[in-house]
């Protein structure tokens, strides 16, 4: 570098510099595209809007002291990249800084400001800071690259007085901190103007006071469409939160609801308030309530369906007439007398779109055959082969439009991926920070057309190491799941396109040779959906009354494996499946749970393909399991972003910087997302990493 350019080099570092104080003064207006309360008390305001190459952020916070905002690979302070900024109380003069966090200490100054204060102020009782930074700095000594695809962990703090002068690392202990997942990358959203022809239907908790026990609460409520002289599509859904509950609202999930004969399980409980979800009085009929048609968490305004698709509604119109409603509520501080009535707003039109709208769940199946062990990360599986979309998808082949990825509370990150003749096309949709708490569905950049004979991979990273027992497949939170629901059009007859190992996979792999018959439940009156009209029906009317004594089944799918003896080995002899899989013993060698992870993805795979007629009522029609194998195919190759050096732009950055949003699972089998094989056909790799 010649001497003009270290001088414009060295003057470029002192404005950037000089720009991180100013004198605090009223902000210019500036309208952000996002407004999200971080606290529960409402002392913490954050608005952001994303841009092509960075994003610009804005704080008000109800301190006048300093104020903390960074991005976290998960929740917590080590690894994390923070801005630390407020107003001077004597000077008046605003700073911030660019700051990283090796443990849980004060964050250090990073040696490259990568942060432009823009403004701020500071009165009475708040301080407001306006600065940007880039998406990708291409810092990797004291920055996190955001993604504009995934997740983003947010974290924040703020204390009551400022840093001493001259001293940046003389910084008080936090007065409040916290932690809440977005996605920053969320377009702002457009308000349609609607003709008359647009109706709303909300749907609404029943005022329900949140205990002052429990810091979470899982609500869930049945609800019915209203009546509908004739066809009507939805076209979209806003939030509907009280403005006092702000802070408590986390998430809220409607699902479609869908047996044949649904209103003789469904109708009793629609005059019912509801319950708490997955809780011992849930209704078992409720676990048909499992295809999201609205997916809303703190940070979302809403969505609607571009113009030329709708969801059409009541099932003699090809959509569902009962829903289910579940809504996440936050009370961290057991606060006493906070009653809500919040929920969604749907909006819908009899002038029907032109193409009705469907949704395709591919992933694992929901089944204890999803077997993740205690204390390790992880990775589930589950394949839609080409064998389920050649028979139900239309040559002309379907449109994508949007997604929503769902696992449960062990799930790290997921991907699912897209294969067309043997060869991998960019994937459908990922999140490599996903957050069981922050679920939303998301738009497609581009409408994804699939076709017949293509095929899907849909991997879950998860992590088990704060568990000392195994977790099984199923509904409950404490369960697992591993699942991709993709909203398209035109509406064909499938729903859904999922797997996982096959029985004989899991067995041979367990040791296990030879099982008795599996024992049969008892008689009862349960019927072959696994409901027992007669106590639901009992159960419904105690809701009513007030007075329920009665319990439905527990909804603990891997009860199942208490049914299965095994014969053979006779180390093995008259225990049950569940007591080899609960054994620490199973799990302690961690050779064999290495083979375990390998079989479980590249053995044998159970395939359903499930079908609903496009006019429901009729029967719910569900292939039998095709046994399936792990597709062999060319994985996609995606050139790493590249970050320029000091000699090729006159600024301090690394080489090859790749992110820095999830810490790296170990990948257990050979798939696209490893770096290392022992060759190009699908044999297992050798400890690579997983992304």
């Amino acid at each position: 570098m010649d001497g003009l350019k270290i001088l414009a080099f060295l003057l470029t570092i002192a404005v950037g510099i000089k720009c991180q104080n100013m004198t605090s003064g009223p902000l210019p207006p500036m309208q952000m595209a996002h407004r999200v309360t971080l606290d529960q008390m409402g002392k913490y305001v954050l608005r952001w809007t994303p841009g092509k190459d960075e994003i610009v952020f804005e704080v008000h916070v109800a301190t006048t002291g300093y104020v903390g905002l960074g991005f976290s690979p998960n929740g917590g302070m080590k690894g994390s990249d923070i801005i630390i900024g407020g107003v001077d109380d004597t000077t008046k003069e605003v700073y911030l800084k660019d700051r990283s966090a090796s443990g849980n200490e004060v964050p250090k100054v990073d040696d490259t400001q990568n942060v432009k204060l823009l403004a701020g102020q500071q009165n009475d009782t708040h301080t407001i800071l306006r600065f940007s930074r880039p998406w990708i700095t291409c810092d990797n000594k004291g920055d996190m690259d955001l993604s504009k695809e995934d997740t983003t962990r947010i974290i924040w703090a703020y204390g009551t007085s400022d840093p001493s002068k001259g001293d940046p690392m003389a910084i008080s202990y936090h007065t409040q901190r916290g932690t809440k997942s977005l996605f920053l990358n969320e377009p702002r959203l457009q308000m349609p103007n609607f003709g008359s022809d647009v109706q709303t239907w909300d749907l609404r908790s029943p005022n329900i006071t949140l205990p002052n026990d429990l810091k979470t609460l899982y609500w869930c409520k049945m609800f019915k469409v209203p009546p509908l002289p004739r066809k009507t599509h939805v076209i979209g859904y806003v939030p509907l939160i009280a403005s006092d509950n702000i802070q408590h609202v986390h998430h809220i999930l409607i699902y479609e609801c869908y047996i044949p004969e649904s209103a003789k399980y469904f109708e009793k409980w629609v005059d019912v308030k509801g319950t708490q979800c997955f809780g011992a009085n849930m209704p078992v009929s409720w676990k048909y309530c499992t295809t999201p048609i609205v997916a809303w968490a703190i940070g979302s305004e809403g969505g609607f369906t571009p113009d030329h698709v709708g969801y059409p509604l009541g099932e003699q119109h090809g959509g569902s007439t009962y829903f289910m409603m579940e809504l996440h509520y936050d009370n961290p501080n057991l606060k006493r007398g906070v009653v809500d009535n919040s929920g969604i707003r749907i909006f819908h039109t009899e002038n029907l779109r032109p193409n009705d709208a469907g949704i395709l769940i591919v992933g694992h199946s929901v089944s204890p055959i999803q077997i993740v062990p205690p204390g390790r990360e992880w990775m589930s599986v589950g394949i839609c082969s080409s064998n389920c979309t050649k028979e139900n998808i239309p040559w002309s082949g379907i449109k994508i439009f949007a997604g929503f990825l769902h696992a449960h509370l062990l799930g790290r990150n997921m991907t699912v991926r897209h294969i067309r003749s043997r060869k991998e096309l960019p994937v459908i949709q990922r999140d490599l920070s996903y957050d069981f708490n922050f679920q939303e569905a998301r738009n497609l950049k581009k409408e994804l057309t699939v076709y017949p004979g293509d095929s899907f991979i849909t991997e879950c990273g998860l992590d088990s190491r704060s568990r000392s027992v195994p977790t099984f497949g199923g509904i409950g939170t404490e369960e697992e799941m591993c699942l991709g629901f993709f909203y398209y059009y035109p509406r064909v007859n499938l729903s859904y396109c999922v797997s996982g190992p096959s029985r004989a996979n899991v067995f041979k792999n367990l040791g296990i040779s030879e099982v008795y018959p599996p024992k049969q439940a008892q008689a009862g009156t349960v019927d072959k959906y696994g409901i027992d009209e007669a106590s639901e029906t009992k159960l419904a009317q105690g809701f009513k009354s007030g007075n329920v004594t009665s319990n439905p089944i527990k909804l603990n799918l891997a009860e199942i494996f208490r049914l299965v003896v095994v014969k053979s080995p006779s180390k093995f002899q008259n225990q049950t499946l569940f007591d080899i899989l609960t054994s620490r013993d199973t799990w302690k060698d961690a050779d064999f749970v290495q083979k375990f992870q390998e079989a479980v993805i590249r053995g044998d795979h159970a395939q359903t393909c499930e079908q609903k007629t496009d006019v429901r009522g009729g029967s719910l029609e569900i292939t039998e399991e095709e046994i399936i194998n792990y597709p062999n195919f060319q994985p996609l190759q995606t050139p790493r972003e590249k970050c320029k050096t000091v000699n090729e732009v006159g600024v301090t950055g690394a080489t090859g910087a790749t992110g820095g949003i999830l810490k790296p699972l170990p990948c257990p089998a050979r798939l696209p997302g490893c770096n290392q094989y022992r060759s190009a056909n699908n044999i297992l790799g050798n400890r690579p990493s997983f992304f």
